[in-house]
């Protein structure tokens, strides 16, 4: 069992890369308050950030005994994944808060991720990802349609 754990610095810089434009949503005074619903999806937002503390855990510390090329099919869909999702939230801070952009902002970091765990060999966080991805998105959605009601 030992051999499965591991510290995975590949993991933590995935993780990482996806995390640094969050960063600017909570520093920048304006984008902090703007855009957000009251949740009335406590069960939502507790099965996504359950899953999604479960596979990063799995991403960063879950050993693999594969090498892993750079440069692969999976590294270069992962560069368009988070190019796009570095493009969105720009868009979002420039004001464009439109539901593709939102939902866009959504899904491609699961993609991004779920191509990294096929490129770390990291199998298992893969269902902890999709489950977080399903209930991001289903958030995602419901938060917007609260904001924008007619």
């Amino acid at each position: 069992m030992n051999d499965f754990w591991g510290f995975s610095w590949e993991g933590l810089v995935v993780f990482v890369l996806v995390m640094v434009p969050n960063l600017f949503y909570f520093w920048l005074p304006k984008s902090n308050v703007e855009g957000r619903a009251a949740s009335h999806h406590w069960l939502l937002d507790v099965i996504e950030h359950a899953s999604q503390a479960v596979f990063v855990l799995l991403l960063v510390f879950w050993g693999s005994h594969h090498d892993s090329p750079m440069l692969s099919p999976y590294t270069l869909g992962m560069a368009v994944f988070l190019f796009v999702y570095y493009l969105l939230w720009i868009l979002y801070f420039r004001g464009c808060k439109i539901l593709t952009v939102l939902l866009g902002m959504a899904a491609t970091p699961v993609a991004y991720f779920i191509l990294a765990e096929i490129w770390l060999h990291k199998g298992p966080a893969i269902v902890p990802t999709a489950i977080f991805g399903v209930t991001h998105i289903v958030i995602t959605y419901i938060d917007y349609r609260s904001l924008h009601k007619s």
